[in-house]
């Protein structure tokens, strides 16, 4: 049993390098073929060996390993064993992809247009990001900068990520002196973002809404009969009226949420209603019939 454990857990694991392997590819020839030839920036550790490159011209295959090695170090204690394997193994993956790319380039006749280039880069570049974060890797980066002064601060790492890529940027603009180069690589950081969004957290998104009503059993029946929908209940108290109510939770279509909000107000125009974004619904309705 053990061994047939050990096994699986291998197996697991190969599997989860290889998909890693492939979205590094995919990933390393966006910004090569994409990000390097029309100057966008990138943040991260690829950013930081980009802003290298437009700088002193060093190749971004050893910016790479320059820039993820200290981190590397410094981060060592920080990281579970796991984690550590599969930040090494990527940041290896993505710089032999590089290399790669960087010595075998092919040529892809955009006719100059950068707008092109931030799209097709940024849907390539979020596939093969969204791809390794869906085995659980990782390029390296500034993801270790940002646990360290997490640690220190208290602040959340999103954020401190956030505020490291944003340095990063802003210097690789300094450096290649292009107002449009600004616009497009926002482009490309928004759609980038998004596609990694939607691989990471699945392909079916959808509303989730929150009823706290007197007349939620009515509501509740409405809904069943004219959007085909079913509620789930939540017991909840109101902090004032000490009251127990039940509280209507669903998930909608995007293209539903229009009529829902219109049938709940004109059963209970006192309704209190929240709406949030859903991601990945599995379930009757969604996912299967």
């Amino acid at each position: 049993m053990e061994k047939n454990y050990k096994n699986l857990n291998l197996t697991k694991i190969f599997k989860e390098l290889l998909i890693i392997s492939l979205g590094c590819a995919i990933y390393s020839f966006a910004i090569m073929h994409f990000n390097v030839p029309n100057k966008l920036a990138e943040g991260g550790g690829t950013g930081i060996s980009l802003l290298l490159l437009y700088s002193i011209g060093l190749p971004v295959s050893v910016g790479t390993i320059l820039v993820n090695i200290p981190l590397l170090i410094i981060g060592y204690k920080m990281l579970d064993k796991k984690t550590m394997l599969y930040t090494v193994y990527g940041i290896i993956m993505l710089t032999f992809w590089i290399g790669i790319f960087e010595k075998y380039n092919i040529e892809i006749e955009i006719g100059g247009d950068r707008l092109l280039a931030a799209v097709f880069g940024g849907l390539l570049a979020g596939l093969g990001l969204g791809i390794v974060f869906l085995a659980g890797g990782t390029t390296g980066g500034v993801d270790i900068v940002a646990k360290i002064v997490q640690l220190y601060t208290g602040s959340s790492i999103g954020r401190i990520i956030q505020i490291l890529d944003g340095v990063i940027i802003a210097l690789t603009f300094v450096v290649v002196k292009s107002f449009p180069a600004i616009l497009y690589t926002l482009i490309y950081i928004f759609i980038c973002t998004k596609v990694i969004d939607y691989v990471v957290e699945g392909g079916v998104p959808g509303k989730g809404v929150m009823i706290v009503s007197s007349e939620i059993e009515t509501i509740t029946k409405k809904i069943q009969e004219d959007m085909n929908r079913g509620l789930t209940y939540i017991k909840g108290q109101g902090s004032y009226s000490k009251k127990d109510l039940n509280i209507g939770y669903c998930v909608v279509s995007r293209n539903e949420i229009g009529k829902l909000k219109s049938l709940v107000y004109k059963i209970d125009p006192r309704a209190f209603v929240t709406i949030t974004e859903v991601h990945d619904i599995i379930g009757e309705g969604f996912s299967y019939d």
